[in-house]
């Protein structure tokens, strides 16, 4: 295993999966890729009628955000050279998946909230959609 995608938010969970894929790329010498999808693309920001500039600001101090939390992480599992990308996409398993498919990662590792029942239903599972849709092996910590 060479390459290692975790993905990353501004959750609790999100933070679980960063440690043990720090844990994890350090136990095998692997790259590891921190990978943030924001659900705001360039497209959204090109239209001025959906969103003002206190909008865009947010989105970038929430973004940037994430991959602070990310960066600590890996500096203080002492990660060597991690790589962190921020994406774009209103799907952010089509995305995380594409971006692994095109860095030839060998293994997704995702966090889940672990939602059952109406509310996995209504707000959906990315989590559940990258196992279905990755070409490589997904690891969910929750």
């Amino acid at each position: 295993m060479k390459k290692i995608l975790c993905t990353t938010d501004e959750t609790e969970v999100s933070r679980k999966a960063e440690a043990f894929a720090c844990d994890l790329a350090n136990a095998l010498g692997a790259e590891l890729h921190f990978v943030h999808v924001s659900p705001v693309t360039q497209a959204d920001l090109n239209n001025p009628a959906h969103f003002d500039m206190l909008i865009i600001e947010e989105v970038d101090a929430r973004n940037h955000q994430v991959l602070e939390k990310a960066t600590a992480t890996a500096a203080a599992k002492g990660v060597n050279k991690p790589v962190f990308v921020t994406l774009d996409g209103h799907d952010p398993a089509k995305v995380v998946v594409s971006y692994a498919e095109q860095e030839n990662c060998d293994l997704i590792v995702t966090g889940s909230n672990g939602r059952k029942g109406i509310p996995r239903l209504v707000i959906g599972s990315v989590s559940s959609s990258i196992i279905h849709k990755a070409h490589c092996p997904v690891t969910v910590v929750r």
